[in-house]
């Protein structure tokens, strides 16, 4: 558990909204997977943990983006 906190302390805060974001597009991924060949509700989870986590990065992003602009 510590080498994950480790991990993720040694992440840049840009790489940080960039892997929100791809795990964002992997379960958006599965979820259309399981829309096309299944009828499982678990389609519909996994779209709202895509749609959160890509929020997430993209706010991460945005913010680094305005901080760099106010310098």
């Amino acid at each position: 558990m510590n080498r994950i906190f480790d991990f993720w302390g040694n992440l840049s805060v840009k790489k940080r909204g960039l892997l929100f974001i791809l795990a964002g597009m992997v379960c958006l991924f599965g979820c259309l997977v399981l829309l096309i060949f299944t009828e499982s509700i678990f389609s519909t989870v996994l779209l709202y943990f895509s749609l959160g986590f890509n929020i997430i990065g993209l706010y991460i992003l945005m913010w680094i983006k305005d901080r760099r602009d106010k310098k």
